[in-house]
């Protein structure tokens, strides 16, 4: 018989200690009276995938100004830069493992302020039970939670598993341990993720021959030394049309001299509703066609990170590769792939000493995870129309096998993927886990049963 995780059931379980999890906690701490479990399977709350890198070279794809991590407090990163940036301010890329460390402290001043009201627990949920008045969370089978309401805020999965020099996991350190520095390597997949493993080749010195391959082979552009001012553009004609027209009048704004940075910066506010007036044939469309173009202009690198791309591939050591590739014999020493490059029908039979998937992470339904295999069985939990992460309604209650959203269980951050596309950056996200915090203390405060946050 599984002991309880606690005596009184909490008003919110955050389920996810990464940066989405630790957005919503801090905006409950900071704006409710209400009692708040946030549960982290790691013993290093606030970092995630994204931010538990020890590579100074990883920045962040953002200016420091547009990075804090509180909607209705605009500087709140640079004002902890202030103190705690080594020198850097609010137009410089910071390092993700300062923002790390940022994370961390915004985790801990919400701890301190809440008294008590929010407690961070380590385990892994396992299981979540519906029940007439809230959700029962199984902690490592053996603890349970009851609680009012749960977030799923799981963040990313790895690309693939690791079988011997085949490594499925870019973000573990040892992607890249115990290789000589003339080892040959194949990046799988030329976007963000290519780019980080990339970094962190070069910064351990390697010397070795670097292939970065994926079936286009574009690689994300990178920002210009100085913010751009924002051009004053009418671009109300991008929301209606066919995917098509959208698409040829977007072009002609780009030739006609607006850029692609200057558009993308006019659009960036509004992607969320470029998107949402798609029909589902028109998404597919732009997931099948268009979103490699576009991703490599909306997200783009720093300077910096541009100018170790170029001066890889200008010294020859690294190869951008569009084709297609076939995983072949394995050790742990070498892999054997099959190309085919993008034109081609020749099959080239390559041998490398690391291959990396770097394909970026993933946010889908994956019933090999015991909780998504019991919240599908449960018929609690569905992929979203595109299979891109969890089905969920417009205010983030998750759908289950019914069609009709949760009462109790609600999603934030990229596992909503499905219904916002863009939804991996921490100004999306902040915005999300706002409209997301206002939305169940509202709740929770007419349900009855709870007066001022609390159980009567």
């Amino acid at each position: 018989m599984m002991r309880p995780a606690d005596e009184l059931p909490a008003d919110i379980a955050i389920v996810g200690g990464g940066a989405s999890g630790v957005l919503l906690a801090a905006l409950l701490a900071r704006k409710s009276g209400l009692r708040i479990v946030l549960i982290e399977h790691t013993s290093k709350p606030a970092l995630g995938v994204a931010y538990s890198t020890r590579c100074r070279g990883h920045l962040l794809n953002v200016r420091a100004s547009d990075m804090s991590a509180l909607a209705d407090e605009p500087d709140h990163f640079v004002n902890w830069l202030a103190r705690d940036g080594g020198g850097l301010g609010r137009d410089d890329f910071a390092p993700r493992a300062d923002y790390g460390r940022y994370l961390q402290d915004l985790l801990a001043d919400s701890v301190q302020r809440s008294e008590g009201r929010l407690r961070v627990v380590t385990g892994e949920v396992t299981a979540i039970h519906d029940k007439a008045h809230g959700v029962e969370l199984d902690i490592d089978g053996t603890r349970t939670l009851h609680a009012h309401r749960a977030v799923l805020a799981t963040g990313h999965r790895p690309p693939s598993a690791d079988h011997g020099a085949y490594h499925g996991n870019p973000w573990r350190e040892d992607a890249i341990e115990g290789l000589a520095p003339e080892a040959s390597i194949l990046l799988i997949g030329t976007s963000l993720t290519m780019i980080d493993v990339l970094v962190s080749l070069m910064e351990r010195g390697h010397t070795g021959p670097i292939v970065a391959l994926s079936r286009r082979g574009l690689v994300p552009r990178f920002h210009p030394p100085a913010p751009i001012p924002s051009p004053d553009v009418d671009t109300r004609d991008l929301f209606a049309g066919s995917l098509s027209q959208r698409a040829s009048r977007f072009r002609s704004r780009v030739r006609n001299g607006l850029g692609w940075a200057g558009l993308m910066q006019v659009l960036r506010p509004h992607n969320n509703e470029l998107w949402h007036g798609l029909d589902l044939d028109q998404r597919r469309r732009f997931l099948r066609h268009l979103r490699p173009w576009w991703d490599i202009h909306r997200h783009r690198v720093a300077p910096h990170i541009g100018e170790i791309i170029e001066g890889a591939k200008a010294r020859g050591q690294l190869s951008i590769v569009a084709a297609k590739i076939e995983i072949g014999h394995t050790t742990d020493r070498k892999v054997d792939v099959t190309i085919v490059r993008r034109g081609s029908s020749t099959r080239e039979q390559c041998s490398f000493d690391r291959v990396i998937d770097c394909r970026g992470p993933r946010n889908e339904v994956d019933e090999r995870l015991p909780l998504h295999a019991q919240m599908v069985t449960d018929g609690l939990l569905r992929a979203d129309p595109l299979g891109q992460g969890l089905d969920v309604s417009d205010k983030e209650a998750l759908m289950g096998r019914s069609g009709k959203p949760s009462r109790h269980l609600y999603v934030l951050g990229p596992p909503t993927r499905g219904r916002y596309t863009e939804i991996v950056a921490i100004p999306d996200i902040r915005l999300q886990a706002a409209e997301v915090a206002e939305h169940l203390v509202a709740q929770l405060l007419q349900s009855s049963g709870l007066v001022g946050g609390h159980t009567a």
